[in-house]
């Protein structure tokens, strides 16, 4: 019998070949370009020199209005070197006619005054009228010692003071709410004490940490 015949073969076809990674990547619709309105043209930049000193001016008008007619307010901002208070504060300088010249800061930056704030530093109009007359007035006033707290040792007590580790010294009050110049302003020690030794110090504040009765040796 003869050998069955094989049908024809045929060559397979192929898959297409895929694109380069490169042209499979998608395609993104182009975005706007954000760009700050001012960032090139500095005609458009804001003006932070006009910004201060339209708040300058604000305080000037307030305080004119403050002031006796014919005295002259100028107002600007200060560095401040001192870390316990405002990096900037608002200098505000008058001067009288009669020739008198005065300051008075205010601890913050002039944009932040407001006019409660500027009442609250600024001289009453009793120190004005003084300034304005030549004489001199304390401002701000002198802060005044508590009144509402009653100190545990009366001026001559005999006590004992604190003066290092396990280290106390005898002597006598000398004084009540004790204040030096470099004293925070609202700070006062309770007590002064002059010691047996003839040391004059000063107790930071009313404990038996810090000062106690005398003891009595027998």
């Amino acid at each position: 019998a003869a050998a069955a015949s094989r049908p024809p073969s045929f060559p397979r076809a192929r898959a297409p070949a895929r694109p380069p990674a490169a042209s499979r990547q998608r395609t993104l619709a182009p975005q706007p370009r954000r760009v700050m309105p001012h960032l090139f043209d500095p005609n458009r930049a804001p003006n932070f020199v006009n910004h201060t000193k339209r708040h300058l001016d604000k305080i000037r008008h307030w305080c004119a209005a403050r002031l006796p007619e014919g005295a002259r307010v100028s107002a600007r901002e200060e560095a401040c070197g001192d870390p316990q208070c405002s990096p900037v504060d608002t200098i505000i300088d008058v001067l009288f006619p009669g020739g008198t010249m005065k300051s008075v800061g205010i601890p913050a930056e002039a944009q932040d005054v407001t006019e409660e704030i500027l009442d609250k530093f600024f001289p009453t109009t009793a120190v004005v009228t003084e300034w304005a007359a030549g004489r001199d007035a304390a401002w701000p006033p002198e802060p005044e010692p508590p009144t509402d707290v009653v100190l545990r040792f009366p001026v001559g007590a005999r006590v004992e003071a604190c003066c290092g580790p396990q280290q106390w010294k005898p002597g006598r009050v000398v004084q009540h709410w004790y204040r030096q110049v470099d004293f925070p302003r609202e700070f006062f020690a309770p007590y002064q004490l002059q010691l047996d030794d003839g040391g004059l110090i000063f107790a930071p504040e009313d404990s038996d940490k810090c000062v106690r009765a005398e003891i009595a040796i027998a």
